[in-house]
């Protein structure tokens, strides 16, 4: 399943969501200041903060951002952002503290609890990002991304149908984003319904023809229900040329000729996926399966039983493609 942006940076010049906030550039320490604060020198730094945010640059994003907070120490956004960056760099409890600071300083901010509950689902605890996410969406029922959030954090708690309710609402207030077609994809397929995952894909693909995940799914979807492997082994080709040498798709289209009874492809293609991800079940367990069907016996229950090693259940999500040794 493919995430989102999930929240995002804030630039004192916008009042919502921007990929590229406009930048203070002429502010200055003369400017209008409270006693020992200065709002606008520190919304200038906070919109500088957004700008290296967004281009990777974190370190002195931070920089800015403590600047920021430092100047103006009510100015919530700035620990909106700075725990947007945390988040990124994968620091999620300095994130949530300054989240938590954002939302005390402005209960009312629905993007710092969308931030919030992303932290929390990073850190897997489905249930505090679902009560985070339901505050968003209270604040603010018309932004789609509290409704995908949501969908995704059912998603991984293994609730799909009440994962595609959410994604349903998501795809109504904002229909030309690909992503939660995709993901309510994976939602139908997690469901046994095949044939509403693909179609989930093909309309992410068609907003976004260069979609490599949703590539992959559908190429993964095809091989699960043993159906259309041809197309199948074309998507997987299509997302191995948008994003060469992906770990799981190399896994995928191994799936795929598995599926089609070329063990030897399938062999080559599960091994160059561990070449990328030693620890890749699917990968393993298939090759398990491709080399006992080419007689090679030894080598492939060792591979069978490190995977088992890595997914007690491997065994038990083939059986039900299908799939056994």
């Amino acid at each position: 399943m493919q995430r989102l942006i999930l929240a995002c940076l804030l630039s004192s010049a916008v009042a919502g969501c921007t990929t590229a906030p406009p930048v203070v550039q002429h502010a200055k320490a003369s400017d209008v200041s409270v006693g020992n604060r200065n709002p606008q020198l520190a919304a200038a730094f906070n919109d500088r903060g957004v700008d290296l945010g967004d281009k990777g640059d974190y370190e002195r994003a931070i920089a800015d951002f403590n600047e920021a907070i430092r100047l103006d120490p009510q100015l919530a956004m700035a620990f909106n952002n700075r725990g947007h960056v945390w988040r990124e760099k994968n620091d999620y409890e300095r994130a949530i503290r300054d989240l938590d600071e954002a939302i005390r300083l402005d209960p009312q901010f629905a993007i710092a609890f969308n931030e919030r509950g992303a932290a929390w689902y990073d850190k897997r605890d489905y249930d505090r990002a679902i009560a985070d996410y339901n505050e968003a969406i209270r604040l603010d029922p018309q932004d789609a991304l509290g409704f995908y959030n949501r969908g995704d954090a059912y998603h991984a708690k293994g609730d799909p149908d009440r994962a595609i309710q959410d994604y349903d609402q998501a795809i109504r207030l904002k229909p030309d984003e690909a992503i939660p077609f995709n993901n309510r994809g994976e939602a139908y397929r997690a469901k046994g319904d095949y044939d509403r995952a693909i179609q989930n894909y093909d309309q992410a693909i068609r907003l976004k023809p260069d979609y490599a995940v949703a590539f992959r799914n559908r190429c993964w979807t095809r091989a699960v229900a043993n159906r259309a492997l041809e197309a199948a082994l074309s998507d997987c080709n299509e997302s191995l040329r948008l994003r060469p040498k992906n770990a799981n798709t190399l896994g995928g289209r191994g799936f795929v000729y598995f599926r089609m009874e070329k063990y030897a492809e399938a062999i080559t293609d599960c091994s160059a996926s561990l070449e990328r991800d030693s620890k890749s079940a699917r990968s393993l367990y298939v090759r398990g399966l491709a080399k006992r069907r080419v007689h090679d016996m030894r080598s492939g229950d060792q591979d069978i039983a490190a995977a088992k090693a890595i997914d007690s259940k491997i065994a038990e999500t083939y059986a039900r493609y299908g799939v056994i040794p």
